[in-house]
């Protein structure tokens, strides 16, 4: 094998040389001060967020004397909050009325019948003409 040694003199002999040392104490010193400061950091938005909190419940105005308790829902009417439910309730009433027979008036003497029931009664008879 050829020999890779040069057997002539260093020229940059005598020049300063960086070292490939990495320093882990600076890295670690550099950790510190950056935790400390995120700390410090975090340490004063909390403590704007509650002085700023402080001043704006010190200046909210009182609570009207007619103002209802939270969670006390208002005088009726009120909006529809189970709209599924009230959507199925709705059909069962409908789902009723039609497949049952009951009074319309009492007074007049009219009444309900089923649809089922009044389509054969339609085919039995026929539609009315004049």
């Amino acid at each position: 094998m050829a020999d890779t040694k040069s057997h002539h003199a260093d020229p940059l002999a005598g020049l300063p040389v960086q070292s490939d040392d990495v320093s882990f104490s600076g890295i670690g010193w550099f950790v510190v001060i950056l935790t400390a400061t995120t700390l410090f950091c975090m340490a004063l938005v909390a403590g704007m967020f509650s002085i700023m909190e402080h001043r704006v419940a010190s200046t909210d105005p009182a609570a009207s004397p007619v103002a209802r308790p939270v969670g006390t829902p208002p005088p009726a009417p009120n909006l529809l909050t189970d709209e599924p439910g009230n959507l199925k309730a709705f059909r069962e009433r409908e789902d009723e009325i039609l497949t049952t027979y009951g009074w319309v008036d009492r007074n007049a003497g009219t009444v309900r019948i089923p649809v089922e029931r009044a389509k054969a009664l339609l085919l039995e008879r026929g539609l009315p003409t004049r």
